[in-house]
């Protein structure tokens, strides 16, 4: 393992990385704005599988520089050490944590636990917070996000091939999160139809991604997308304003379908609206196209905390699960990042032990969901996911794959008795 060390280089985390065989590279400090440019591009050329930046050696910290290493290198992983005399709230720590920087550690804390972890919302908001209770217990609250204090998670849902389920599962887990909140977008710009689970296919879109591109001016650079201020705030506005299905939820829609001929999507879009529903609510589900050559898909995973791979039982399914993880792999993306949903459509195919254990066994299990084709017709004639009657075990699924269970509604007047009128 390959370890970048931000700090003095007499720090103890020197000897106790080489103490654990790990192959170690300094960058001296203190880094003024001006150094931290040519520090971050250092650390995109050394690749490093982890950065352990030292709060004190960043005057100040350049989070927009953190902000762009994340997106460029989202595998490698980003520990910040905070000296003992910061305090919460710090603006600067608290836009890293919405970024899903979470390693947030202390002096004391040994290094082999520290890299033995993985890092969970819990761990930041604790810090946040000031608070001791463990990450289970703490309760995120509905509705829209302050940045600067509160964290939130990005999750792509991605298959290796198209009719698996992907996009139902993105309008099912999206009804589950709507009690804190939560954002869908369409990044399957070919095939958009993310919309269609809540409406009507002749149903007019009133915001679709082609008045948004119209709005937009395209980085110079493709290579090196960098939205200017103006358009980064058209985006999250844009996010903010979207379509709101109902209560807690709301669409980012495609490039319509009415269009013969859909514009060409800039590079670093899809990032850059990630970014803003991270700013928007507190879980951001992005619906990736079916071809991993489309750019879109690279973006997706790459600015994703989480990414959930949806396959079927059948052979060619499986087959193309495999080939992406093979993709992931080319990427960076940590299979511990990934989770596995098994759509179970028929009767026939590999076991769910087969799957798990034999084609796909370095995936963590996320849900099996049981075959009900009559459920899942209804639900696409009729625009209702199959979430809003079978919310619990939906709700389950979001609070597995986030680590946070959603908040509960509050009963109405819960100590009120209900009196049956007297029979005559």
């Amino acid at each position: 393992m390959r370890m970048g060390i931000i700090g003095p280089p007499d720090t103890p985390r020197l000897a106790e990385a080489e103490s654990l065989g790990l192959s170690v590279q300094v960058f001296d400090g203190p880094h003024d704005p001006e150094a931290q440019g040519l520090l971050w591009m250092s650390l995109n050329r050394a690749h490093p599988d982890v950065v352990w930046c030292m709060w004190d050696s960043l005057v100040p910290p350049d989070v927009d520089l953190i902000r762009s290493f994340r997106v460029i290198r989202g595998a490698t992983r980003l520990i910040i050490e905070l000296p003992h005399d910061l305090e919460p709230p710090d603006p600067g720590v608290s836009a890293l944590v919405s970024l899903g920087v979470y390693d947030l550690v202390r002096a004391d804390q040994p290094l082999q636990s520290i890299l033995d972890r993985v890092p969970q919302y819990g761990d930041a908001a604790r810090w946040h917070t000031a608070s001791e209770f463990p990450s289970s217990d703490i309760r995120r609250a509905s509705g829209p996000v302050d940045p600067e204090v509160v964290a939130a998670q990005t999750v792509a849902v991605i298959s290796g091939k198209g009719s698996v389920g992907k996009t139902s599962f993105v309008a099912n887990a999206l009804v589950a999160a709507a009690p804190w909140g939560a954002v869908g977008i369409d990044a399957d710009y070919v095939k958009p139809s993310l919309h269609l689970a809540f409406q009507s296919a002749d149903a007019t879109m009133d915001h679709d991604l082609d008045q948004l591109m119209t709005a937009l001016t395209p980085p110079p650079d493709p290579l090196h997308p960098e939205w200017s201020p103006r358009d980064r705030q058209t985006i999250r506005e844009w996010v903010r304003q979207a379509w709101m299905v109902s209560d807690g939820i709301r669409v980012v829609s495609g490039p319509s379908r009415a269009r013969d001929v859909m514009a060409a999507v800039p590079p670093g879009l899809v990032t850059a609206l990630a970014e803003a529903g991270q700013k928007t609510a507190r879980l951001t589900l992005i619906d990736t196209p079916g071809s991993t050559m489309e750019q879109s898909w690279v973006e997706s995973v790459e600015v994703a905390d989480w990414v959930v791979l949806v396959t079927t039982p059948d052979y060619p399914s499986v087959l193309e699960s495999i080939d992406v993880l093979r993709k992931l792999d080319y990427l960076h993306i940590p299979r511990s990042r990934v989770w596995l949903v098994i759509n179970k459509r028929g009767k026939t195919g590999y076991s769910t032990d087969e799957i798990c254990h034999t084609h796909l066994k370095d995936l963590k299990l996320l849900e099996v969901i049981p075959d009900s084709p009559k459920d899942w017709h209804q639900a696409w004639r009729m625009h209702h996911p199959p979430a809003l009657k079978n919310s619990r075990f939906w709700g389950n699924i979001v609070q597995k794959m986030t680590g946070v269970e959603p908040d509960r509604p509050k009963k109405k007047n819960p100590f009120r008795l209900s009196r049956k009128p007297k029979k005559a």
